[in-house]
């Protein structure tokens, strides 16, 4: 009998050497914590043609090795009734079951905020090839969960998946030694068993902040020897992104038929009504000075419904007071996480020549987040 098996990865095979013809009987037995229990008893009678060589060959079914652990296979003479039962003998063989790995593959690995194209990560456990037996308790099935983090601007933040709740959209911030850890669970789903192959489709609008993304397989138990595994992705802002503020100053704001115009596009699976466009005003500062310092007051936000292009900002909300007004427009994630993604500042007043703005230009910039 093989030292070790790799758990439904076929058949185990066992060959016996006996000068009896007496039957066997073959039991089947794992550990669990302390207790051993028995997975199934079968008898076994030597075959014609190996009598001459005193050997049996015994199969036992792929499907009760379920899990990695230590299992027992005893074989036992069957009494007769010829024969006292005390005469009968017992060998028993312990046999290391090892799990199979685990593998994550994920594509695309390289995409863009709300991806037009489905992202699809695919599961696959090595070498098994066979289903669990019928009438197989849940506890001899091993427990997983398929999470998706979200882990900001550093790969360092997305850890190994171990300290993560089977809570969607959960903040969770973790401390190892003098590291910080911070992520969101923004999508789990259990995996039953040991699945050969398993394909997970996520939705778009989970990927709706640029950064980096972990797909993690993490076991329920803290059993070390249980495997794990995750696939990582790299998202950017999307250049479906489009922005512009349809005026050229805000004064003389009549011009503007009431109010001023700001148009946008935007990937087609953003929130419904999560995003937003906000208007800044910049306050030069009255001090004597070749370049006084400026601050940014918020003055007013409107929502983006999904399927609207264009919004209007009523000529009240302005003053000659401020030097220039910035119009900023806001995504929301499924998470609740805000960022700008685009800005577009444009003077109060009209200027000659080209305005240089102070403004911080987001377009060809990394976002910031609110």
């Amino acid at each position: 009998m093989p030292p070790s098996h790799v758990a439904l990865s076929g058949d185990l095979h066992i060959k016996i050497v006996s000068s009896s013809f007496l039957p066997l009987v073959v039991q089947v037995s794992r550990l669990e914590g302390s207790s051993v229990h028995p997975l199934t008893t079968f008898p076994v009678y030597p075959e014609a043609s190996a009598l001459k060589k005193n050997l049996t060959l015994v199969r036992v079914q792929c499907g009760y090795f379920s899990r990695g652990g230590q299992y027992y296979v005893q074989i036992k003479k069957q009494p007769i009734l010829s024969i006292n039962s005390s005469d009968s003998e017992t060998i028993t063989k312990v046999i290391d079951v090892r799990w199979p790995m685990p593998q994550l593959t994920v594509t695309p690995e390289n995409l863009k905020t709300y991806p037009e194209n489905p992202v699809t990560s695919i599961l696959t456990f090595a070498k098994v090839e066979c289903l669990p037996v019928q009438n197989t308790p849940p506890s001899a099935l091993p427990e997983f969960w398929l999470e998706l983090h979200y882990c900001g601007h550093s790969l360092l933040n997305c850890g190994d998946g171990s300290s993560s709740e089977q809570t969607n959209k959960t903040s969770h911030q973790v401390t190892r030694g003098l590291v910080t850890i911070r992520f969101q669970v923004l999508y789990s789903e259990q995996v039953r068993g040991l699945p050969g192959r398993r394909v997970f489709i996520f939705r778009c609008e989970l990927f709706g902040l640029s950064g980096h993304y972990s797909i993690f397989l993490r076991p329920t138990s803290s059993d070390p020897a249980i495997p794990r595994t995750a696939a990582y992705v790299k998202v950017d802002w999307s250049d479906q992104f489009v922005f512009n503020v349809h005026a050229h100053s805000i004064f003389p704001c009549e011009t503007h038929n009431g109010g001023v115009k700001v148009l946008f596009q935007y990937p087609s699976c953003i929130l419904a009504s999560g995003d937003r466009v906000r208007l800044f005003a910049r306050l030069r500062a009255n001090v004597a000075s070749l370049a006084p310092p400026t601050t940014l007051e918020y003055i007013a936000e409107q929502k983006v419904i999904r399927g609207q292009h264009t919004l209007n900002f009523e000529c009240h909300l302005f003053t000659e007071r401020y030097i220039e007004y910035c119009f900023v427009y806001v995504s929301q994630s499924i998470s609740g996480a805000v960022a700008d993604v685009r800005e577009d500042c444009v003077p109060t007043l009209p200027v000659s020549g080209k305005y240089h703005s102070n403004a911080l230009n987001l377009s060809s910039t990394c976002p910031k987040y609110c």
